[in-house]
């Protein structure tokens, strides 16, 4: 067997972390913040060097892992007990909580849909939904800002117009009302939207455990491709595809070891998007693989507006999507979800 921790192997790999370096810093030009991220990739490169993964037995007796078994389901019953028959944490959407069990903690989720099909709404309503029952939750992006998302969330707690929250047409006793509904969530729901530095996922659930004393429920990664393109540097850039193969492993590994779901959103290509499915996830290497559920959201067509007799002129600010579960590794994938996105609101309902 090849001995992937040899010294040589170990030297040759020190020496392309090295050797990567230099031109890199001779840069004209370079500032502070690509100084530091090219440091961070360094040392997260140096790190996986002096702490490679450890291969595990090659086979398990399947009855000797009985106890593991025993123990696993008495925290499953405790669970559904506690939280109406569902173990993982609840998304509000009674079809898809009742197949997918809810958000499980150590499990990978990834929500895959086209720009403005609404997806930060509904990750961000499921990361409140989560903070409304009294666990927290992170939302990190970085594309919108910390306080238009907070707004967005007073917006849906209200049953407020947005739009008149950013032109200051609500009363001023209105927008308090919706304002206190926030703030009942009693700070359990963690917004980050790094703008320069680029902190790690580990050190955002960290800070929230020196707060709380316990990681988040659920971390939602808003979205993929954007997180993998602000941590890659000088020609790591170009690679995408490969930075993501290697991202999404990590992200189950934080989901493992804080004991939380983390739910990553993916962006899809508009080239592929007419076949639908995890075939259109843009960019999207093994994300299907690594994950234990692949949902897709999207808009209906015309046809599929006919067939659920959906009237459009009914309220014309309301958008019909469907929610399919395209894998679930632990279950069935169920019946696509009709879901209704009211964007003035921030909020998304199914479509009883």
């Amino acid at each position: 067997m090849h001995d992937t921790n040899s010294p040589d192997e170990i030297t040759e790999r020190l020496l392309t972390i090295i050797g990567g370096l230099g031109p890199r810093l001779h840069q004209p030009g370079l500032d502070a913040s690509t100084l530091r991220a090219l440091a961070e990739g360094a040392s997260k490169d140096l790190h996986d060097v002096a702490n490679p993964p450890t291969d595990g037995p090659l086979f398990a007796q399947a009855d000797s892992l009985i106890d593991d078994l025993l123990s696993d389901y008495v925290k499953r019953q405790a669970a559904a007990v506690a939280n109406s028959g569902i173990v993982g944490v609840r998304t509000g959407f009674d079809h898809l909580d009742e197949t997918l069990n809810g958000f499980e903690p150590g499990k990978l989720y990834m929500l895959a849909a086209m720009p403005g099909t609404g997806k930060t709404t509904l990750a961000l309503q499921w990361a409140a939904t989560v903070a409304q029952a009294g666990q927290s939750a992170l939302y990190t992006s970085l594309e919108n800002d910390a306080t238009d998302l907070a707004r967005k969330t007073a917006c849906r707690l209200g049953d407020v117009s947005y739009a008149a929250a950013l032109k200051g047409k609500l009363s001023r006793q209105e927008w308090a009302t919706a304002v206190d509904k926030l703030r009942k969530l009693q700070g359990r729901l963690y917004l980050s939207t790094p703008r320069t530095t680029m902190p790690t996922l580990t050190s955002l659930v960290e800070g929230i455990m020196t707060r709380t004393g316990a990681a988040p429920a659920l971390i939602v990664v808003d979205y993929l491709q954007a997180m993998v393109k602000r941590q890659a540097t000088g020609t790591q850039a170009s690679d995408v595809r490969e930075r993501i193969d290697r991202f999404t492993p990590e992200l189950r590994a934080i989901g493992e070891q804080y004991e939380c779901a983390v739910l990553a959103i993916s962006s899809q290509n508009r080239a592929g998007y007419a076949g639908g499915g995890m075939a259109a996830m843009k960019e999207s290497g093994d994300i299907e693989y690594n994950s234990d559920a692949v949902l897709t959201l999207s808009k209906l067509d015309d046809k599929e507006i006919k067939e659920r007799a959906y009237d459009i002129t009914q309220d014309p600010r309301t958008i019909p999507l469907k929610l399919v579960v395209e894998k679930n590794r632990q279950g069935m994938t169920g019946r696509p979800i009709a879901l209704l996105l009211d964007g003035d609101h921030c909020m998304v309902e199914e479509d009883r």
